[in-house]
């Protein structure tokens, strides 16, 4: 399985292949694109519990 050069995590010794048609070109020691450091979630409520919660506060 390849992974994706944009998103994936990359290490530079990897195979990505384009698909073409009739054939396909595979891509050998690309090097990396993106360096994750770190990463957070975000929740937010929808706007119907953003309402319940309003209606708490009244």
């Amino acid at each position: 399985m390849e992974k994706d050069l944009l998103t994936g995590d990359n290490d530079g010794s990897g195979v990505f292949t384009i698909p073409r048609h009739p054939v396909r070109r595979r891509l050998h020691g690309v090097e990396r694109f993106v360096t994750t450091r770190g990463g957070e979630y975000f929740f937010l409520p929808s706007l119907s519990a953003l309402r319940w919660l309003a209606d708490l506060g009244a």
